[in-house]
C-alpha cells in the first residue's frame, strides 16, 4: 500500500508537469501520512540531507563554473581546441566537442558546459555553413562529459549517497570521459564530410602553442585539484573552494572578469545551487521513507533474483537507468535509485567505484534524450532551433553513447586503471 501511494503519487505528478523537488516533496509527505510518521520527520530529513560536508563541494564547483564561464577562459579553452582540431572535416564540430571536454574539467556540470561552449561555437559554426539542427545538436551531445569527467557534480552525489571515495571517482571518470569525446568526435568527422563545409586553416605548431599559452592557465585548474586531492593537500570539498579562488584569480590576469561579471556568476551560481539543493533535500525525505519502509532492500533482492549474476544485472541497471534519465532530474535520480540499486550491485561483486561511473554515465545521456534532456532545451535556447529538430537530429550521438556505455560497463579497466594506478 506505502509502496504504490508513494510511487504512483510520484509517477502522477511527475505526468501533470509538477517540478521534481516538488513531485518528491509531495509525494514523500503523502507516504509519511499514510505509515503514520509525524510531519516533522519531514522538516528534520530536509534539514539533515544538506548536514554533509562533501555536499559544499557542489555550490563551490558551481561557482567555479560560472566564474571560468564569464571570466573568458571559456573562449580560450575553445581557441587552443580550435587549433587542435579545427582544420579536420567537420573542424568546428569538433572544437565544439573537445572544448566542451575542456571546459567540463572546469565546471562539473553538463547544463553549465552547454551554455558556456554553445554561446561561444554557435555563430561560428552558423558562418562556416553548419545545418543550425546539426550545431544544436553537436553542442547538446557534447555537453555529456560535464557530469563524467571531474569535478563531476553526479559523483560527489553518488559518493555521499554510497561513502565511496570522491576523490577515487573524479579518478575514475577521466577516461571514460576520454572514450566518450573520442566517439563523439569520430561520429562528427563522419556526418560532416559529406556536407561540403569549408575548413579552417591549419594553424600549424606555431598558432598551437599560442593557443596553449593563452589557455594554459585554465587548463592546468583540473591538474591543481586532482593532484591536490591525491596529493593529500586538500579533501574534494576543499578542492572546489581552491578552484573558486582559482578562477578568481586567472579571471583578474585575464583582465577580463569585472565586478559586473562577477555579480552575474554569483547570480547563477545561487540560483542553481539552491535548485540542486532543493530538489536534493525532497529526494533525501524521499530515499529516507522508502528505506524505512525496506523498498529498496525488496526491489534490490528482486533484481539479483532475476538477474542471477553481474552481466544481466548490470543489463538491468543500464535499461532502467536509461529510462529514468529521459524523464527525471539526474541529481534527484543518483540520491533515490542509487540506494535502490547499490546493494544488488554490492552482492554481485561489482566494484563500487564502476557502479558509480555506471551511473554518472547513463543518468548523463538522460540530459540530452527526450522528452526531458535538459541540455537538449539549453541547446535550443541558445541556437533559437525548435526542440523537435534537434532531436531529430541528435540519435546519431545518441547511438554512439549507448556504445560507448556499454564499453564502459563490461570493459572495467576503462574506468578502474587510473585507479588501480594511483589509488
Amino acid at each position: 500500500m506505502v509502496t504504490a501511494t508513494i510511487f504512483g503519487s510520484l509517477i502522477l505528478l511527475m505526468l501533470i508537469r509538477a517540478p521534481i523537488a516538488v513531485a518528491l516533496g509531495l509525494s514523500s509527505v503523502l507516504g509519511l501520512i499514510i505509515s503514520g510518521i509525524d510531519l516533522q520527520i519531514a522538516a528534520q530529513r530536509l534539514l539533515s540531507t544538506n548536514n554533509s560536508f562533501p555536499l559544499l563541494a557542489i555550490p563551490f564547483f558551481i561557482l567555479a563554473g560560472e566564474i571560468m564561464s564569464t571570466g573568458g577562459m571559456s573562449r580560450r579553452l575553445v581557441n587552443f581546441a580550435g587549433s587542435l582540431v579545427g582544420h579536420l572535416t567537420g573542424g568546428l564540430g569538433a572544437v565544439a566537442i573537445l572544448g566542451s571536454s575542456f571546459f567540463a574539467a572546469l565546471s562539473g556540470s553538463n547544463a553549465a558546459t552547454v551554455a558556456a561552449i554553445g554561446g561561444v561555437m554557435n555563430a561560428p559554426m552558423e558562418e562556416k555553413g553548419y545545418r543550425p539542427q546539426y550545431t544544436a545538436a553537436a553542442i547538446a551531445a557534447a555537453g555529456v562529459t560535464g557530469m563524467i569527467i571531474p569535478p563531476s557534480i553526479l559523483l560527489i552525489l553518488y559518493g555521499v549517497v554510497t561513502g565511496v571515495s570522491i576523490a577515487d571517482l573524479f579518478l575514475a571518470g577521466l577516461l571514460p570521459g576520454i572514450v566518450i569525446c573520442l566517439s563523439m568526435l569520430a561520429l562528427n568527422w563522419f556526418m560532416t564530410r559529406r556536407e561540403g563545409i569549408e575548413k579552417t586553416e591549419f594553424q600549424g605548431l606555431t598558432g598551437i602553442w599560442d593557443s596553449f599559452r593563452a589557455a594554459f592557465l585554465p587548463l592546468l585548474m583540473p591538474v591543481i585539484i586532482l593532484s591536490g586531492i591525491y596529493g593529500g593537500v586538500f579533501t574534494p570539498t576543499e578542492a572546489a573552494i581552491v578552484a573558486v579562488l582559482y578562477g578568481l584569480i586567472v579571471g583578474f590576469i585575464y583582465r577580463e572578469l569585472t565586478l559586473k561579471d562577477l555579480y552575474k556568476a554569483f547570480q547563477k551560481a545561487v540560483l542553481s545551487s539552491a535548485v540542486v539543493m532543493f530538489i536534493m533535500n525532497s529526494a533525501g525525505v524521499f530515499a529516507w521513507l522508502i528505506t524505512i519502509n525496506q523498498i529498496p532492500q525488496s526491489i534490490s533482492a528482486y533484481l539479483a533474483s532475476v538477474a542471477g549474476g553481474p552481466i544481466l544485472y548490470l543489463l538491468l541497471v543500464n535499461i532502467f537507468l536509461l529510462f529514468v534519465g529521459c524523464i527525471m532530474n539526474a541529481a534527484a535520480a543518483v540520491v533515490i535509485f542509487t540506494s535502490i540499486l547499490y546493494p544488488a550491485a554490492m552482492s554481485f561483486g561489482i566494484d563500487p567505484i564502476l557502479f558509480g561511473i555506471i551511473v554518472s554515465v547513463n543518468l548523463s545521456i538522460g540530459t540530452v534524450t527526450p522528452p526531458l534532456g535538459v541540455d537538449l532545451f539549453i541547446a535550443s535556447a541558445i541556437t533559437k532551433v525548435p526542440i523537435e529538430k534537434i532531436v531529430t537530429t541528435i540519435w546519431p550521438y545518441i547511438g554512439v553513447l549507448l556504445i560507448d556505455l556499454l564499453i564502459i560497463t563490461y570493459f572495467p579497466p576503462v574506468s578502474l586503471f587510473l585507479v588501480q594506478l594511483f589509488g
